[in-house]
């Protein structure tokens, strides 16, 4: 361990080599990967620059296919170790959900022609901070062309985002989109459409987003809708036209399941959505969600995400 000197005092280091940090995390990896080969999850780990390092020099992890990475310290120069690494080539899923990127490090990685993790179908860069630029670059990047699973949610991205996604002609095989919690409005919504590149898009999650009664009848006419399975638009100020135009939509028939509690429509919505002529798929419609069933649903560090029309 090493030794600072303060003075006359003198202080013994808890903070672990590099090379004491190679040999413990080594181990875990062969450990993990003894129980379940191709898949590592190392969460909540306080990892960071060093790290990151060692897992990309890792000759374990050549073989690894869904990495768990989430609730770390990962900044944007561990990002770009992670992506620049030949040992995870082959790796498939990553969740980098509450982690120190931000939207410099996205744009970086995105269009770097040194990225070597670039067979992603399924990726979550869930409450990183990230603004529109790095969603943006994201999602125009051939680097995730074989993106199918993208989790965006939690983070400060908005219209911007949601116009790139509907024109992006390298997300064409993305099944499922979390958006939850970010500033997505009647005119996002119309852009994620209108280009009509996401055909094969099954989940939407746009909960807590700025949808109201505007933005959900965008999306209940939207002309290029994909044929989406389940939808989420929990806790948008949607009233009864919104809920309405959902209900009587002809745009969501393969739709299986909506999510479309906390919202202000009251008997006239519900009863058209309750009583649907146009969504003959629905098997499970929710009208209303209660606070005490979600406990992550307040944020008080961020109180402008606890309703969309929040003024300080």
């Amino acid at each position: 361990m090493a030794i600072s000197r303060d003075g006359n005092s003198e202080y013994v280091s808890n903070e672990p080599t590099l090379e004491e940090k190679r040999a413990q995390l080594e181990e875990e990896i062969k450990k993990q990967l003894e129980r379940t080969p191709a898949q590592l999850e190392l969460k909540g780990r306080y990892f960071a620059a060093d790290e990151m390092t060692i897992l990309a020099q890792s000759e374990q992890v050549r073989g690894v296919r869904i990495l768990d990475l989430s609730d770390n310290q990962i900044d944007d120069a561990g990002l770009k170790t992670l992506f620049e690494a030949e040992n995870l080539e082959q790796l498939e899923e990553l969740n980098l959900s509450i982690n120190f990127v931000t939207t410099v490090g996205v744009q970086a990685v995105a269009q770097s022609d040194s990225t070597k993790v670039n067979n992603l179908k399924k990726l979550s860069m869930e409450d990183n901070g990230l603004e529109d630029a790095a969603a943006v670059a994201l999602v125009q990047s051939a680097n995730f062309s074989q993106l199918e699973s993208l989790n965006l949610g939690w983070n400060e991205i908005g219209n911007e985002t949601a116009k790139a996604l509907g024109h992006s002609a390298v997300m064409k095989n993305l099944k499922r989109l979390d958006l939850e919690r970010n500033y997505i409005s009647e005119e996002g919504v119309a852009g994620l459409f209108d280009g009509g590149n996401l055909s094969q898009l099954e989940e939407l999650n746009l909960s807590s987003n700025k949808l109201e009664d505007a933005g959900t009848i965008a999306l209940a006419k939207a002309e290029s809708l994909p044929p989406l399975k389940v939808l989420s638009l929990t806790n948008n100020t949607i009233g009864d036209e919104g809920a309405k135009a959902i209900g009587e939509s002809t745009k969501l028939s393969h739709l299986e399941k909506l999510y479309i509690g906390r919202n202000y429509f009251g008997e006239t919505g519900g009863d058209a959505l309750y009583n649907t002529k146009t969504l003959p798929q629905l098997k499970t419609l929710v009208l209303k969600e209660g606070v005490e069933t979600n406990p992550a649903f307040v944020n008080y560090s961020r109180p402008e995400l606890l309703r969309p029309d929040y003024e300080e």
